[in-house]
């Protein structure tokens, strides 16, 4: 049985990947935006990278979504 926290994290990550794909032609473009390596965005979108709050507001400009917005669609 998976722990809550694995859970957020992989709403969280098909969240993004469902906007990031919307916006972006790849993960790299995606990646590029949010100023982190490609292999960081992968496991963002794979659920098994937790993201600070720094990196919470860059994904949130690339994807033109206000945070708290973002945070009420992923939170519980």
């Amino acid at each position: 049985m998976s722990k809550p926290k694995d859970d957020l994290l992989v709403k969280v990550g098909d969240y993004v990947r469902k906007r990031a794909k919307m916006k972006f032609k790849s993960n790299v473009d995606f990646a590029s935006a949010c100023d982190v390596t490609e292999t960081t965005i992968r496991r963002i979108l794979q659920g098994k990278q937790n993201i600070s709050i720094k990196l919470l507001e860059r994904i949130c400009e690339a994807l033109e979504i206000k945070m708290s917005d973002f945070l009420r669609e992923t939170g519980n």
